[in-house]
């Protein structure tokens, strides 16, 4: 298995399945800025609410070859194990496919992920326990809290003042070091004064 970040803006991802867990799977992708297809012939409140706020377009009615066959990806989240193998079976080779009910036929798993901001961590068990994924990505939201959204914020406008600047790599090095120091992390003066001082010292 190979981890990576997908870009999934503006991309077809059809998800098969109107249950709780077709839900849990379109929540997984939400803020991908997707165009997010949801089929079925019948769907939970949740899912009915998400495309009253247009955030999803809902399809009611049950999945055929045609519905998938251009998406990007694709998610068999429906109860049927049978109808969730015919889908795997039907993607191409190029389709990414994720299967709620059996990761192995899939070629893509949707790791519990944690986000602030432009921090992103995905936890993955490789499907021996979803449950303790979640267990973790709890864990872990106590130890990168909310405050990690702005310090990023702040390393990246540090980062770029530093790569865009006349300095030469040994310069940029120590740099880089600079902005990590633990002050800057939890206090917004400090941060605020180190851009002022890059901005005069690198323009």
């Amino acid at each position: 298995m190979l981890p990576v970040i997908l870009d999934l803006t503006n991309k077809k991802c059809v998800v098969v399945g109107g249950g709780k867990i077709a839900y849990r799977k379109v929540l997984s992708i939400m803020d991908s800025s997707a165009n997010i297809l949801v089929i079925s012939p019948e769907v939970c409140e949740e899912l009915i609410l998400l495309q009253k706020k247009k955030a999803i377009h809902v399809v009611f009615k049950e999945v055929e070859l045609v519905d998938f066959q251009d998406a990007f990806l694709i998610i068999a989240a429906t109860s049927s194990k049978e109808i969730n193998q015919q889908i795997a079976r039907h993607a191409t080779n190029s389709q990414l496919v994720n299967v709620a009910s059996a990761h192995e036929l899939g070629n893509v798993q949707i790791p519990a992920t944690l986000k602030r901001g432009k921090l992103l961590i995905s936890i993955s068990t490789g499907g021996a326990s979803p449950t303790l994924a979640k267990r973790i990505k709890k864990d872990l939201s106590t130890v990168f809290d909310e405050s990690y959204s702005d310090y990023l914020d702040f390393l990246f406008e540090a980062r770029q003042l530093i790569i865009n600047s006349h300095l030469n790599q040994v310069q940029k090095n120590e740099w880089h070091k600079e902005i990590l120091n633990e002050r800057y992390k939890n206090h917004t003066l400090d941060r605020n004064d180190l851009l002022e001082k890059l901005n005069e010292f690198l323009s």
